[in-house]
């Protein structure tokens, strides 16, 4: 599941190995051009790996990482997946959401990007309002990807955001439970954080942070930053009692907003432009995040201060990730150092690093099984398991 668990507070349950990583396996994807996977990956309890790829396919590889098969979409898929006992279920860039069983065979899939009224079957004047919000001056091209969110879920009810009506509530076996409208603009970035008590939490585009019944009751709706982006999913801290929202205007300015389960703004950070969210300190004590000015971030979870800060790099849209947690609160953090370089590196709590892997570009949340192995996928092509003990 991505970021590991339904409150996406980016703590993993295995811890990784202090020994500078070597690989294990590495398995070329099988693409030309080649493509990354960003996807972070679920194993089954035969250790079997399931992510999706830049390609548009969907893999599942075996724990000596041989290809297995590859479901084919018909975009990008930027979505982690969800693995519920013999099936697991993703959102595509093409704007369907999929659920397939283990052995790569299409169980259902549903159509995320319906609208209603004047704009449901008008492709241009979609394209047309939304253009200020989906051309990237960077690419110089429009992004236009109908999901980018992962799915979470608790009690039998799985949530998913993508373009459209942009909350979703379905069930293991596709059946719509309830939907909500997330309003203009329409492509959603992004997903949903679930509490103890099962209320689910979500971002617009359109600067709102909302909060949910499991059934579908608004039960409060915050106006944040107007129109800045919500790249990054909402995160629970229980023992706070806070939800972290994450906004970014453009690629210069973030801002950290600290809910209670009131809707009640605790705090509010200013920041370099994130794109990611935050992995949360098992005491609650602290989060960590980074941002597109190439810096780590050490907070205070009660006040939003500042206590640690450290330059990763000083590439653009080098840190386009959320850090993640091992089972002894060290971080691991991926990067794009260049056009064809990047690293996973592991630094401690106080972002003293421990050690650097260096490869291709690294944009996916590395993933430790029970070994101490870490799988990532790099955009060289490859998915690796390297060896940290």
């Amino acid at each position: 599941m991505f970021l590991f668990n339904k409150y996406r507070n980016a703590q993993q349950e295995y811890t990784s190995g202090n020994n500078t990583p070597v690989v294990n396996w590495k398995c070329f994807l099988n693409t030309n051009p080649i493509y990354g996977a960003e996807s972070t990956a679920v194993t089954d309890q035969e250790g079997n790996l399931y992510f999706g790829s830049h390609s548009g396919n969907f893999y599942s590889l075996d724990s000596n990482g041989k290809i297995r098969w590859s479901f084919l979409t018909k975009e990008k898929i930027y979505s982690s997946p969800l693995l519920l006992e013999d099936r697991v279920y993703f959102a595509g860039g093409d704007g369907f959401f999929y659920c397939i069983n283990l052995n790569g065979e299409l169980q259902w899939l549903k159509d995320l990007s319906k609208q209603k009224g004047r704009l449901k079957n008008s492709k241009k004047l979609n394209t047309l309002l939304h253009f200020p919000f989906t051309y990237d001056p960077k690419k110089k091209k429009n992004i236009v990807y109908k999901s980018w969110s992962s799915p979470n879920y608790t009690d039998g009810r799985i949530f998913i955001t993508g373009f459209g009506t942009g909350l979703h509530c379905f069930d293991a076996n596709g059946n719509s439970l309830w939907k909500y409208d997330l309003g203009f603009p329409r492509y959603q970035l992004s997903g949903v954080a679930i509490d103890e008590n099962d209320h689910i939490y979500c971002a617009s585009r359109r600067g709102f942070a909302f909060c949910f019944s499991k059934e579908g009751k608004l039960i409060w709706k915050k106006k944040i930053k107007p129109f800045w982006e919500p790249w990054g999913n909402p995160v629970v801290c229980k023992i706070q009692n806070t939800i972290y929202f994450f906004y970014a205007k453009g690629e210069k300015k973030g801002w950290i907003s600290a809910l209670d389960k009131l809707g009640n703004i605790k705090w509010e950070k200013q920041v370099g432009a994130i794109r990611g969210s935050c992995a949360v300190s098992r005491d609650g004590t602290h989060i960590y995040f980074c941002d597109f000015l190439g810096y780590i971030y050490k907070l205070e979870a009660t006040s939003g201060e500042i206590v640690g800060r450290r330059q990763i790099n000083s590439v653009s849209r080098g840190l386009w990730i959320t850090p993640t947690l091992d089972g002894e609160n060290n971080l691991l953090l991926s990067t794009k150092d260049g056009k064809s370089s990047g690293r996973l590196i592991k630094l401690n709590q106080d972002l003293e690093i421990i050690w650097q892997f260096e490869n291709n570009k690294i944009l996916s949340v590395p993933v430790i099984n029970q070994s101490g192995d870490i799988y990532i996928g790099s955009w060289d092509g490859c998915y690796y398991s390297l060896k940290t003990n």
